[in-house]
């Protein structure tokens, strides 16, 4: 097989013939150029080819490329909407717990409050504590957005506050049951004692001790006081207890006797009406006269003694004593003959 070879050191002369006058312009071309241009021509194309199909490849799979970052960032654009929602969600709920921990707070302070005045009303002694914070229902102000470091802060102090209140709580129900006992006991002393006030007046116009007689015009022993009142005001025995005597006497007048626990007794003179008899077990606040002047006095009013172990004492401590407000219930029980 004859294999065709290019004669060494033979060049091709082109020749290029210009209109007109101009010279012809001659082009030498060795004859190894003339066998490696077409060669190189057909490189050229299959390297252009071969970039052009690389160019189509990478310009697919960068649309492809696209795509997915397009539908990625669409589903995490979703999931970050989502989140933020959740979190605004959370900020919300943090902030009304926030709230709440506040209202419990505030909540206890008012029972607080309430124990301090359960134990004030009966005469129970409490610890010293700090003035309670008002309460408002005005709110108002500028909005100022919360900032994470004010979140996290706030997440940290209700925390805070809700660990401590669940102590507090404890606590308190603890102290509130000691409480309700202690002013059970104590009511039902109160009960017992003559702490109620006898008469609707609570003027007193003639003190127990040494006085001058009013008829006499003599220094002489008051045992007990002398209520200013009405002719016909109701008069309330001050203490439960059991009626041991009810008569009429020249310098007593009308009156009652009733026995109490304790070796206390009370009596009320001068009545103008007597509305219980012997024997009767009465409550605290229940009627058992009406203001008068009989016996040896100068006008309308009650004489109310107290007495313990059978001695004279002064009745103005014990009527001291007295729940403001006292609203017993007033029945009489009656003897059973």
């Amino acid at each position: 097989m004859k294999k065709s070879v290019v004669p060494r050191g033979k060049h091709f002369t082109f020749l290029v013939l210009p209109d007109g006058a101009r010279p012809v312009l001659r082009f030498r071309v060795h004859a190894i150029l003339l066998v490696l241009l077409p060669i190189i021509f057909v490189a050229l194309m299959a390297i252009a080819s071969t970039l052009y199909m690389l160019h189509d490849h990478a310009r697919g799979q960068l649309d492809q490329l696209h795509s997915k970052l397009s539908t990625a960032n669409e589903t995490y654009s979703k999931q970050l909407a989502m989140k933020e929602g959740t979190i605004k969600q959370l900020q919300v709920e943090l902030a009304q717990l926030a709230q709440q921990a506040e209202s419990v707070e505030m909540r206890i302070e008012e029972l607080n409050k309430l124990e301090s005045d359960v134990k004030s009303l009966v005469g129970i002694p409490e610890e010293e504590t700090g003035p309670a914070e008002p309460s408002e229902d005005g709110v108002g102000g500028e909005y100022v957005a919360i900032q994470d470091d004010e979140l996290e802060e706030l997440a940290h102090n209700t925390s805070t506050v809700l660990n401590s209140l669940d102590g507090e709580i404890t606590d308190l129900k603890e102290r509130l049951t000691s409480t309700k006992e202690l002013a059970q006991k104590r009511l039902q002393t109160l009960r017992v004692t003559p702490t109620y006030w006898p008469t609707q007046s609570q003027r007193i116009t003639s003190f127990f001790g040494v006085r001058m007689d009013p008829f006499s015009g003599e220094p002489g022993i008051h045992k007990g006081i002398d209520i200013a009142g009405h002719m016909g005001d109701p008069v309330f025995a001050a203490a439960d207890g059991r009626v041991s005597d009810t008569g009429t006497m020249s310098e007593r007048g009308n009156y009652v006797v009733v026995t109490h626990a304790m070796g206390l007794t009370t009596r009320y003179f001068h009545l103008s009406r007597i509305e219980v008899k012997t024997g009767d077990r009465i409550h605290q606040g229940v009627v058992i006269g009406k203001v008068g002047s009989s016996g040896r006095s100068t006008g309308p009013h009650l004489h109310f003694e107290v007495m313990k172990r059978g001695e004279s004492v002064d009745p103005r401590p014990y009527l001291k004593m007295a729940i403001k407000g006292n609203s017993a219930d007033v029945q009489v029980e009656k003897r059973q003959d």
